[in-house]
């Protein structure tokens, strides 16, 4: 586990995501900016000084500027407090809205990722870094609105004024407040490696909690409801450990700030003492001095968690920086067009796909081609190459070699978006969010019809048991469909496919999990949903692809055999009759 902080080169990153969201909304971003450092300097320094100037006169026994002097302190107090209420309404606005479009933009990107990326994810950490991300935008903002602007002026100011009336008192303030930012600066490079490692300790307590609820049906059908709770126990021991070294750090560096405030209080307090005793200073700059020695000795004791926070920010946000930084592995071709289906005629020439840091070709020089409207069943044993075929068409990856085209465009050439539009693609685990019935079926097509979802789902022999749930169409199915049966949990995915009406349809088994009832039903759906549409029907059940009007078989991602079921069953000693022979209940035998 990596326990360095972010690089510079990340943070200058971070920065960078954050300004293309912040300058689309500059106006209430520069407002703020102004306004909320414009008002502490009136209520924190200009407020403090005219009210110790007429405290000084009061002392003094001076009262002809004293009316004078109020209504200035007034007037700095009403200013200041305008500009308060101006700044912090335009920050919220602000906020709002870039938090609004550095959700989408940030969405955006992830959606771009190439399906490896995610495989190699964990959802719940993924999830956590995309929250942190956001979150911090806010967070960092208001350190440097609110915090840190605030303090250089009201802190600049102060100091510049204690050092026109008393030089003095001006250095030696100064430098223990140097020697305050050494200690802190020191404090928070030793500890960056724990904040670090506790960052990373959430984010995977995180994930495998996730993980643990995700497959809580697996975990209760083995039983290992103890083992789980002992893995995240001693996740959370680890976190623990850290988490208790960390906060001894955190109490020796507050200690040490503690004591260098309190020390520069005293030591000016009695540098103050004896300058008045001399009448080198006045009564109304001693005032301001211990007002102004107040308020700055607790910023300063801020001023370790402020730097803290940017720390912390960055760190927060530094993950998921490094992820949208990342040039995706998987990306459109420079003027890439837009995909125009006619027939649909699929091509595969010369292609060959190794998967990554593998030396074996899943696909080897494979030639293959579809015609328009053609119905062509793919059949062989596992890692055949079937799958791998199917989603290197899609462009879930891309071919090592050689090239892949539709109606003579090659799909490298065309934007991901318009290839994926013209083909419905049915997985063998079918793939639901946890929302309505309607919505998982209308994904197909949105903005659907409700008549259209419906007769979608009426061809897909879905609407049979979506009638007699309570709640019928607005059923929630819960996370990936698990309110569901297997059988149904495909239907919908069928309704979905037939509902998107593409020219280009993959079913990949899609009735492995329906029984044999279903089967019929739904093989009769599929030949009309087929009709006129180029298809590629992955199944192990070769009673779904007997009738189809090619088959090929694969095996070590070559093509063995070609041709209609009826021709292929005349080579006594092919694999496909081999294959045919060997079905128990209709699926291959491994």
């Amino acid at each position: 586990m990596a326990t360095q902080k972010p690089s510079p080169k990340t943070n200058r990153q971070t920065l960078r995501l954050y300004w293309n969201e912040i300058k689309k909304y500059k106006p209430s971003f520069f407002t703020s900016l102004l306004a909320i450092p414009l008002a502490a300097l009136f209520l924190d320094t200009f407020l403090p000084y005219l009210l110790s100037v007429t405290i000084g006169q009061l002392a003094e026994g001076t009262y002809t500027n004293i009316s004078h002097l109020l209504w200035l302190s007034a007037g700095a107090g009403v200013i200041g407090v305008g500009f308060n209420m101006l700044g912090f309404q335009a920050l919220i606005h602000h906020e709002s809205n870039v938090a609004q479009s550095l959700r989408n933009t940030t969405l955006h990107t992830l959606l771009q990722k190439d399906s490896d990326f995610f495989a190699n994810q964990k959802i719940g950490g993924l999830t956590g870094k995309f929250i942190d991300f956001i979150n911090t935008h806010v967070g960092l903002q208001d350190l440097i609105i609110i915090q840190t602007l605030r303090f250089i002026l009201s802190f600049g100011i102060g100091i510049g004024i204690i050092f026109l009336h008393a030089p003095i008192l001006g250095f030696i303030i100064l430098g223990l407040l140097i020697l305050l930012a050494i200690q802190i600066k020191i404090s928070l490079k030793l500890r960056a490696p724990l904040r670090h490692a506790r960052k990373e300790m959430v984010a995977t307590l995180n994930g495998s909690v996730a993980d643990i609820i995700t497959n809580n049906q697996a975990v209760k059908t083995f039983a290992q409801e103890k083992h789980e709770e002992a893995t995240v126990s001693k996740l959370g021991a680890k976190y623990k450990k850290i988490y208790h070294k960390d906060f001894r750090w955190m109490s020796i560096e507050g200690s040490a700030r503690l004591f260098l405030s309190v020390l520069t209080q005293i030591i000016a307090i009695a540098v103050l003492a004896w300058l008045l005793s001399e009448k080198r200073v006045d009564v109304g700059i001693a005032v301001f001095t211990v007002a102004y020695l107040q308020r700055v000795a607790s910023q300063l004791f801020s001023l370790g968690e402020m730097l803290n926070g940017y720390d912390k920010y960055f760190l927060q946000a530094a993950p998921m920086t490094e992820i949208l930084t990342q040039t995706p592995t998987i990306k459109d071709a420079p003027k890439a067009k837009k995909l125009t289906v006619s027939s649909g005629t699929i091509a595969f020439n010369d292609m060959t796909y190794h998967y990554p840091d593998t030396e074996a070709a899943a696909l080897d020089s494979l030639d293959l081609t579809i015609s328009g409207g053609q119905k062509v069943g793919l059949v062989g044993k596992s890692g055949a190459g079937k799958t791998t075929l199917t989603r290197l068409l899609l462009r879930f990856d891309d071919t090592s070699a050689g090239a892949i085209s539709i109606d003579a465009q090659d799909i490298h050439k065309v934007t991901q978006e318009s290839l994926r539009h013209e083909i419905a693609y049915v997985p063998q685990e079918p793939l639901l969010f946890h929302r309505s019935l309607r919505e998982n079926i209308g994904y197909g097509k949105i903005g659907a019809t409700n008549e259209e979802i419906i007769a979608a789902a009426k061809k897909a022999h879905a609407l049979e048991f979506i009638e007699k749930l309570p709640e019928g169409l607005d059923t929630i199915v819960g996370e990936r469909g698990v309110k569901l049966s297997g059988g149904q949990r495909q239907r919908i995915a069928i309704a979905r496919a037939i509902l998107k009406n593409a020219p280009i349809l993959i079913l990949d088994e899609a009735t492995s999990a329906l029984d044999s009832e279903s089967e019929i039903l739904i093989q009769k759906a599929l030949d009309e949903l087929m009709k006129g549409r180029t298809s590629i029907v992955i199944a192990h059940r070769l009673s779904t692809i007997a009738k189809l009007d090619r088959i090929v078989v694969m095996d070590n991602g070559k093509i063995i055999e070609d041709g209609s079921h009826s021709e292929l069953l005349k080579n006594k000693s092919g694999i496909y009759t081999k294959l045919w022979s060997h079905q128990s209940g209709g699926f291959i035998e491994e």
